[in-house]
């Protein structure tokens, strides 16, 4: 190899590595791209400390899990703020059955929702009469009626029709828990002033499957029939004794109840069909 080579293989051989210290070769921008990265990492494992604690330690954690999820169910059909709107009116309601319960010392889980079935709680002990049944269930509509009402008044005052939308949401969905058959709220209530009130709840389920076909009136059907059924055989229990009094009082505030809710839902129906876009 001549000296020419030689010299052309020593401008081909790459430089070699830098002495320099590591904190020098890394530079500035090096140190900020990684103190940014310790810093995310640790906001993300807070993140993930906080759902552990929820599940852990927190008996809403499936509560919140199953709340969210009927929420995004909903906004893929009706958009988000309806969605959020619609569930917290569902949540109302159910914590008006826990509400209810509690006055009555009873024990009950936190709400689990289930998209287009509605929420459910658990009761972890059976109530002691008919009297007590209706008073829980009482709460649900209650509760959910006075939600819808807060929403109304809201409407009126923004001239919403997303507001009247969910008015009349909340009103609808409480007049439909008043029909009295069993398992709906209003079916229980019926059950402490007469439990053979169920038998004209039950035709009109049929009547509403009959106008506007739905598998979850189908379900509700069913569930009323059976328990009906299961009255029947048993409709000399003493569960279903009430004191005349309490049946009176009961039976008034159902119908009060149910008045006010198929006025207000008519009215609300009209004014959110007036206000929707054409």
């Amino acid at each position: 190899m001549n000296r020419e080579d030689e010299m052309n293989e020593y401008r081909d051989t790459p430089p070699p590595p830098s002495r320099q210290p590591w904190y020098k070769r890394f530079g500035l921008g090096g140190a900020v791209t990684v103190l940014l990265a310790i810093l995310k990492w640790k906001t993300i494992l807070s993140f993930l400390q906080g759902i552990f604690f929820l599940f852990k330690f927190s008996k809403f954690g499936v509560t919140t899990v199953s709340m969210l999820a009927m929420i995004g169910v909903y906004a893929w059909f009706y958009g988000i703020w309806w969605a959020v709107g619609f569930v917290l009116l569902i949540t109302v309601h159910e914590y008006g059955h826990m509400y209810a319960a509690k006055r009555q010392n009873i024990p009950v889980t936190a709400p689990v929702f289930i998209p287009f079935l509605g929420a459910l709680i658990g009761i972890k002990e059976p109530p002691k009469d008919a009297a007590t049944e209706s008073i829980i269930a009482y709460g649900g509509p209650l509760f959910g009626f006075f939600a819808a009402a807060v929403v109304h008044i809201a409407a009126y005052v923004f001239q919403s029709p997303l507001l009247f939308s969910l008015a009349f949401t909340g009103y609808f969905l409480t007049l439909f828990n008043l029909i009295p058959a069993s398992p709906l709220d209003g079916g229980r209530i019926a059950g402490a002033v007469s439990p053979y009130i169920w038998f004209l709840g039950i035709p009109l389920i049929g009547v509403l499957i009959w106008f506007s076909f739905s598998p979850i009136l189908v379900l509700v059907l069913f569930a009323a029939i059976h328990r009906a059924w299961e009255f029947w055989k048993h409709r000399h229990d003493s569960y279903y004794d009430t004191e005349p009094g309490v049946r009176l009082k009961i039976g008034i505030a159902y119908l009060a109840l149910l008045l006010v809710s198929g006025v207000l839902t008519y009215e609300t129906h009209l004014t959110a069909e007036a206000l929707r876009p054409r």
